[in-house]
């Protein structure tokens, strides 16, 4: 599924019985590094995390699939999440 984001908005990617995974564009840390901040909750367990991506790299695994950049800018995140 494809989703756009902008800076500062979140989305749920995953959801199970009493889990989920959400994604949040956290913005650009210099001119050509970006970062994303994903969360994940189960119960009454959580924990949180982000990962910085060159914007020529559009590929990395989340806990529960695939994360694909489309495309990225200081505002926008523009991108596809597989299982």
């Amino acid at each position: 599924m494809e989703h756009i984001l902008r800076l500062g908005e979140g989305v749920v990617i995953g959801r199970g019985w009493l889990a989920r995974q959400r994604v949040f564009f956290t913005g650009a840390v210099s001119k050509e590094v970006f970062s994303v901040a994903v969360e994940w909750t189960n119960v009454h367990n959580s924990a949180s995390y982000n990962i910085y991506f060159h914007e020529s790299q559009s590929r990395f695994s989340l806990l529960h699939g695939r994360m694909t950049v489309l495309s990225v800018t200081r505002d926008e995140l523009r991108f596809r999440f597989d299982r």
